[in-house]
């Protein structure tokens, strides 16, 4: 038997079934490219336009033209003060969530926490493939000092 997958929307509420992981159903999702559209259009008439006078003027909620310039889309245009703080350490960045810095060190840290996590894996297989647990060891160890 095959289980479908669905979700309610994260906006609306209503079932859906998503289609590459996500969390809005494609009527919100229409919604939002058509909300995206206003920002573009109204950047674009508007040169050197601040970003309040974005969400102001073109009505459209200070969480999706945050978003859209979170995720670079307004990099190469006039608008002005499209800056916000790091998520991590507060420097000034345009783009994404975290400075390039920030970025670098987290990806240091995953790689090293993934590094650690395989060497206890290949150890644990080691010490199942002998077939003895420390325990058994130490009471060979003990048996063959009696022994001598």
């Amino acid at each position: 038997m095959t289980k479908l997958n669905i979700r309610n929307c994260a906006r609306c509420k209503r079932i859906f079934v998503p289609v590459s992981g996500e969390k809005i159903c494609p009527d919100c999702r229409a919604a939002d490219i058509e909300l995206e559209e206003r920002v573009k259009a109204y950047v674009r008439d508007h040169p050197g336009i601040t970003v309040n006078q974005l969400i102001e003027g073109s009505g459209v909620p200070g969480k999706i033209v945050w978003r859209m310039i979170m995720q670079g889309q307004f990099e190469n245009s006039s608008l002005r003060d499209a800056k916000y703080p790091c998520a991590n350490c507060g420097k000034i960045i345009t783009r994404g969530t975290y400075c390039v810095e920030c970025a670098d060190k987290l990806k240091t840290n995953a790689q090293k926490f993934a590094a650690a996590m395989n060497s206890k894996r290949k150890r644990a297989a080691e010490k199942e493939s002998s077939g003895k647990t420390f325990s058994d060891s130490m009471y060979d160890a003990m048996d063959s000092a009696r022994n001598r």
